[in-house]
This record gives structure tokens, sequence and C-alpha cells, in this order.
């Protein structure tokens, strides 16, 4: 593992000898830490030898932030060795004893093979242990699909900030780009080198389909490992989408099989106490769009309160009712779509937008479909700078909800707030986790100025 190795002492100076002995390579050796650090160096593991370092719990837990893991070595009734035990960081009483040496190497070694999990370490950092707990017990929907009726909703743009945003707060987040027409996902993200993408799970099977409890383990283990991590926020992982040139390729036409890969994606992230968010095209009689919302729990529709986007919904929600009814009955269409749809209004201006939902209502009854429509999500309008810079510019943390975390804009504390909002009809916890982590303040429950602002009457 590569070690970033904190303190000035005796103490420091034989581990640095010990760490070499075993295998490692110590990066740097340093008598004070603070963030910036962290791009100075090349480290995953932050070794930390309190009584002969200057560093504060803050930075360590920026340090955990960005997946960093942290080995503590501190007295008994050392500060850090409070902090540490709270967050759940592995502490190691000074002086090291052989026996505590040989504990430190071992965690070390479990850490750098897989053993430890960064994501767990991240919320127990960030949240603390009882937040931890809470946020994983506190999800109502795990499978979550977002799609459009139309293209230029900001479907993907707002697929990525709420699978971000999950992340940020203490969820282990998937997201998968399952757009049939070659989704942005990788873009958004900044992705230049992936493990694997959706097009090449379509192509090979990941394991045949068995009953044995064993080849169940290692399909869902298999499928996780196709995801890409994300350095900087060990909570998140992605899957690019179907980047393929080949518009006829096999793997797009053979239903069975994207049943089985998006089934397997979807499963794999709820065993492993997680989220999974699909990026979805617009066309849901595409076969791999339609499987990913046949499979999902939750489906957000995005659109903008404009009559074309108002159009193609009711088209959008006639659709999905008269393929399923087919199927099931127009009952039962009725019951699913009415179960699992939240619709989301996106780049929303306070004019226009009360009028837009009650044309959308008077169309649906038109069309003899009784459906409650509620609008579930109200995302304001970002002023286009910071809307550009957040998918243009080379950094991934410009990402607007992943900014607002960095920065605290006052330009974007409306859209965090309304973000988290939505994000709570699908996982309620994620109120209490974006609060702790400062995206929004702890009374987050109240409307923001903007949302009361809209239905006022």
């Amino acid at each position: 593992m590569q070690i970033l190795l904190l303190g000035a002492g005796t103490t420091t100076s034989r581990l640095n000898l010990q760490l070499s002995e075993q295998g490692h390579s110590v990066a740097a050796q340093l008598a004070t830490f603070t963030p910036q650090h962290m791009d100075l160096f090349d480290f995953k593991g932050v070794v930390v030898v309190s009584p002969e370092a200057s560093v504060s719990p803050d930075s360590l837990m920026q340090a955990a932030e960005r997946g960093k893991m942290i080995f503590l070595v501190a007295g008994e009734s050392d500060g850090l060795t409070a902090w540490a035990n709270g967050s759940g960081i592995p502490a190691f009483a000074y002086l090291l004893s052989e026996v505590e040496t040989n504990r430190l190497f071992d965690d070390i070694r479990r850490a750098d093979k897989g053993g430890r999990d960064a994501a767990e370490q991240y919320r127990r950092a960030v949240l603390g242990s009882d937040m931890s707990a809470r946020i994983q017990s506190g999800m109502a929907v795990r499978k979550i699909a977002v799609t459009s009726p139309k293209g230029g909703t900001g479907k993907t743009t707002l697929a990525v900030n709420l699978a971000v945003l999950y992340a940020l707060s203490g969820i282990t987040t998937y997201l998968v780009d399952a757009d049939g027409n070659a989704g942005s996902l990788q873009y958004h993200l900044r992705l230049r080198r992936v493990k694997k993408t959706m097009i090449g799970l379509l192509r090979k099977r990941v394991l045949s389909r068995t009953d044995t409890p064993m080849d169940t383990i290692a399909s869902g283990a298999a499928y996780l490992d196709a995801f890409t991590p994300i350095d900087e926020l060990p909570t998140l992982k992605v899957l690019p989408g179907l980047i393929t040139d080949d518009l006829g390729d096999k793997a797009l036409q053979d239903e069975e099989r994207v049943l089985e890969a998006l089934g397997g994606l979807y499963e794999a992230a709820v065993a492993s106490g997680g989220v999974l968010v699909v990026d979805v095209g617009i066309n849901p009689a595409h076969v791999v769009h339609r499987a990913a919302l046949q499979l999902a729990e939750g489906i957000a529709i995005v659109i903008k309160p404009e009559i074309p986007d108002l159009a193609e919904t009711r088209r959008w929600i006639a659709r999905m009712i008269r393929s399923m009814g087919d199927a099931v009955g127009r009952e039962a269409a009725h019951e699913f779509i009415g179960s699992r749809v939240k619709l989301c209004y996106n780049q929303v201006t306070p004019n226009g937008f009360k009028e837009a939902h009650r044309l959308l209502e008077r169309s649906l009854k038109e069309d003899n479909i009784s459906l409650d429509i509620t609008p579930n999500g109200i995302i304001p309008f970002v002023e286009a700078t910071l809307t550009s810079q957040s998918v243009n510019s080379d950094r991934r943390d410009d990402i607007l909800i992943w900014r607002q975390k960095r920065e605290r804009l006052e330009e974007l504390g409306a859209f965090a707030d309304a973000l988290v909002g939505f994000g709570a009809n699908f996982v309620p916890a994620v109120r209490e986790g974006a609060a702790r982590v400062g995206l929004v303040d702890g009374g987050s429950k109240k409307r923001g100025r903007f949302l009361g602002g809209l239905f006022r009457s």
C-alpha cells in the first residue's frame, strides 16, 4: 500500500523502516498534515503517530472523505483516540508494542486487499457511527430509474446529482448508464479509464444462471466488480453505458440477457446494502429502457414545465399504460405507475409552474388516465455559468451538489435543498445525512424560500 506517514519522532522513524520491510511504500513522512497534502502525494493510506504529529480530526475526516484509509497510533487519553473510537477508525496503543505493531500491519494488509470498506469508513468518519447505522437502515427504495419522455430535460444531470447526493450523505451508491442511445454519464463523471461498461455486460453473461447459493453470491460479486470506483468519493461507484458504434449489436436485442444483466445489477447493489440509480433513455419501448423501468422500485420522470415536455409526458404515460395493460390489465398498469412514478420538474422559475402542472393533470383526465400525478420534485433553475462548469470543467467535484458540499455557494442553496427533498422520496434518511455533512440546514424538512414561493396561493 502507498502510505503517507505522519509523525517526526522515534516511533514514526521506526515505523517507516518496518513498513518498507513489510512491502509497503511510504510516499512521504510529514510532521504536520493538512488537506492540501492530499493533492501533493499519491497514497492510499494514512498512518498517524499522534503524539509525534500535528494533525486535526477535521483534516483526517477530509482524508476519509477522499477514500483514504486511516490508521491511528495514539495514547488512551489522546483527543484523536476519542474521535477514532466514535468514527470506527482503528486505533493502536502508543508506544507501539510488538503485539500492537503486528496488529497495525495486519490491519493495513487487510485494507490493502479490500478487507476494510472505504465506504463504511466514510460514513463513520463523516457522519458518525450512530448516523451510519441509521443511513443503512433508512432506505425505502433502493432500485431507482431516472428517465424522461424527451431529450434536453436535464435527466442525466439530475441522475448524476442524485447519485452524488446519496453518496455524499453516506449511502453506498451505484450509478448505471442504461441509455440505449449511448448516454453521456461517463463525461459528467470525467471517467477516462473504466473497469467495464454496460454494453460489455450485455455481450457476455457474468455467470451462467444456476440455483446454487454459492453461484448466486459469486454472480453478485461479479456484478459489483464491474463498477468503477470514484476515488474522491468512496461511497460512489459507476458503470458507464452502451458505448458502441454497432446500433444493430445483438446484445441490444436479447431481451432475456438484458433483463438478466439489469436484474443482476439491481440485486447486487441491494445485497451490498446500497442504492442503484439507473439513467434510462427516453424511449420506454427500447428493450434496455423497458427492462430498467420494469425492474425499478421507483421511477423518476424528469421534465421541464414547458408545453413540449408536458405533451411528451402525456404520451409517455399513455404509452406505458398501454404497453403494460396488454400484459397485466389497465388497472394493474395504473397501480404500477402510480405507486412507482415520481414526477420531477427541472429548471423551474417561479412563474408558470403551477399552470403547467394543471395542464398536465387536465390532459391525463382527457385520456381517461386516473393517476394522481403530483410534483414530487421541483428543482430550481441554476445560473448558467455554474451549470456549464458542472459539465465542462476538468474538476469532477464541480458537479452541482458536490460543489455545494465544497464551497457552500448561496446560488446553489435552493438547488441543494430541492434535490434533497426529491431524493427523500426514495431514501428518507438522505435528509439527515445531507444535514450532517452540511449540504442543507438541519431543518431542511421545511420548504426553502424558493419552494415556499411556488406553493403560496
